[in-house]
């Protein structure tokens, strides 16, 4: 499995291709969601009966339920951490010692 970021057929996509085995390769053009980073295979998102796509982006998106609001991945980073910091320095305040912190990716 690869993927080659760039090709010409969609702007801003990557291309995916599955040859591990050889009867069944697949090749697509990809995108990922704005909102979660989930990879969008783009004959596929065309093919389905209702495309998801984002008016504020102006991006296509995927089907999840988290995905339907235009709050862009980047900016859900930023309130974790931002939360994150203002929780430690509460406890600091306190004068507790704060946990270490969660991981963010699993």
């Amino acid at each position: 499995m690869s993927f080659r970021i760039g090709t010409p057929h969609a702007r801003g996509a990557g291309y995916f291709v599955n040859d591990q085995a050889l009867r069944s390769r697949q090749e697509d053009d990809v995108q990922t969601c704005p909102h979660c980073q989930r990879v969008i295979k783009m004959r596929e998102w065309a093919a389905a009966p209702v495309q998801n796509f984002c008016l504020k982006c102006m991006r296509p998106t995927c089907d999840a339920k988290e995905c339907q609001e235009c709050v862009p991945f980047i900016a859900k980073i930023d309130r974790y951490f931002d939360a994150l910091v203002k929780y430690q320095q509460h406890l600091r305040a306190a004068g507790l010692e704060p946990a270490a912190p969660k991981e963010l990716i699993i």
